[in-house]
């Protein structure tokens, strides 16, 4: 299958959190340690949220460091039929344009969960924040030490 012929229920996508901004992770409330991505990491744009298929970016050799531009971003990710089970779509989106290093292989593999548009703030949120409780770490940055 490549990128142009869709993305199949078996299909794992990628999307880099920033670790960098509290908004994006949740933490626990005694520990302070970070549990994972919050809503808000889920949360779309005007066209969706950005995800990454992960077999074609296999196809282009990039790994889970290679999504972002920050070493400093986690990577987690979801299968497909997840989304669909929270009925949302994934929808191929392959070199988007207007985007920081467009010509960047991992852009081969960029998609869109999508499906947002007549939900209200509220099943919005529901939907992100089930995203967020299904997704699973591939990559996550060393601490820093300040």
């Amino acid at each position: 299958m490549s990128e142009e012929q869709g993305i199949a229920d078996g299909d794992y996508l990628w999307r880099w959190v920033t670790t960098e901004n509290p908004q994006m992770m949740r933490y626990d409330s005694v520990t302070n340690e970070q549990l994972g991505p919050s809503s808000a990491a889920f949360k779309p744009h005007e066209d969706g949220t950005s995800v990454y298929v992960r077999r074609i970016l296999d196809d282009y050799d990039v790994g889970p460091a290679g999504i972002s531009d920050n070493p400093q971003n986690s990577v987690w990710e979801l299968e497909a039929k997840k989304i669909r089970e929270q009925e949302l779509d994934v929808i191929p989106d392959a070199w988007p344009q207007g985007i920081p290093n467009p010509n960047h292989p991992r852009n081969a593999a960029h998609a869109l969960i999508v499906g947002w548009d007549d939900l209200s703030r509220k099943q919005v949120d529901k939907k992100a924040k089930a995203l967020a409780r299904l997704a699973s770490c591939v990559f996550h940055p060393p601490k820093r030490s300040h």
